[in-house]
């Protein structure tokens, strides 16, 4: 399994990341899986390119995942005139490329059908060439998306995964994501319509979490956002961090009497002894850890990763497994 995944890895350089791109969700996908069978020709000092000589690379049509022959057919017959344009600050040059001077779909049995591309020449540093950066992406996660705003997003908060922040104006972000300006005009829609989708798209596929606040305003116009991006593994870490810091300070405000009622019910959730409860009881930093251990259970459970035990796992947290006292081992 960590082979495949491997294998579905693809690098794209960061200055071809920053680009407004003109594809659909097909087309897409071709532009990325041409990246990955290009993985091998990748590096960071590629004077071995010859200049005008343009790349092709063939692979199984299956790798689409599509099975609308149409649709296949009308992606290659646009492809090839798709542009990407460069322009930012980043870069010392603006304009446009066309990365893809043919495409070819051939079936000859009903076995086997293949995709045929060829880049132009003029795109190949912008392939090929890491040296000023590059970003890596899982394909098999991007064919699950169903937007190619999602797929865009996926690119650019993989891109500043490592520094776990990125702040950008929200007209500069539109042209990353291939939107007009003047499309939802009203941020509300922005947001509903393109960041939200994404946001829940890439968690529940691509094992990313990202979040965004104001950064800027004009006036009441908001000119720009600062993502946070974490992976998903750290960020329900701090989801169980935040839950965790919400029951505590909810036990805090109850009274002595509203403690033992809702430590019985809790205690019900685990094979313990009336002498176990007892001990949990008997100190406060031991009660404390009771209740942060048990949401930490709760929360195992409900992203279906529950501990095989759970009486088991609450004693070695507590250390009850290495104390001495007077009671019943727990089962």
């Amino acid at each position: 399994m960590i082979e495949k995944q491997e294998k579905s890895i693809l690098r794209i350089s960061n200055i071809l990341n920053l680009t407004r791109q003109e594809f659909n969700i097909i087309e897409k996908h071709i532009f990325l899986i041409s990246l990955l069978n290009f993985k091998e020709k990748q590096g960071f000092n590629l004077n071995t390119l010859k200049e005008n000589e343009n790349v092709e690379v063939v692979f199984p049509a299956t790798d689409l995942k599509e099975t609308n022959r149409e649709r296949i057919k009308e992606a290659l017959d646009k492809i090839t005139s798709r542009k990407i344009y460069f322009g930012s600050t980043d870069i010392k040059y603006f304009g446009f490329v066309v990365p893809f001077i043919s495409a070819k779909y051939d079936a000859k049995d009903r076995s086997y059908s293949k995709i045929i591309i060829k880049i132009n020449a003029d795109c190949k540093a912008h392939f090929f060439e890491l040296a000023n950066g590059y970003t890596s992406l899982q394909l098999e996660a991007v064919l699950n998306l169903k937007s190619v705003h999602s797929i865009r997003i996926y690119e650019l908060m993989s891109m500043y995964l490592n520094q776990g922040e990125w702040t950008v104006e929200i007209d500069k972000l539109k042209d990353l994501l291939g939107l007009d300006l003047s499309k939802y005009k009203s941020f509300t829609q922005f947001e509903n319509k393109v960041l939200i989708y994404s946001q829940k798209e890439i968690w529940e596929h691509c094992g990313i979490h990202f979040e965004w606040n104001i950064a800027q305003k004009q006036r009441k116009k908001i000119t720009a956002l600062t993502f946070t991006i974490r992976t998903k593994e750290k960020q329900e870490k701090v989801q169980v961090n935040a839950d965790i810091k919400t029951t505590m300070d909810y036990i805090a405000t109850l009274t002595p009497k509203d403690i033992a009622e809702k430590s019985h019910i809790l205690m019900t959730h685990y094979t313990l002894s009336a002498e176990q409860k007892d001990y949990i009881l008997s100190d406060t930093s031991i009660f404390n850890e009771f209740i942060r251990v048990h949401a930490i259970i709760e929360n195992m459970i409900e992203r279906s990763k529950p501990p095989k035990d759970r009486t088991k796992y609450l004693a070695k947290s507590l250390g009850l497994d290495k104390i001495k006292i007077p009671f019943q081992t727990i089962n």
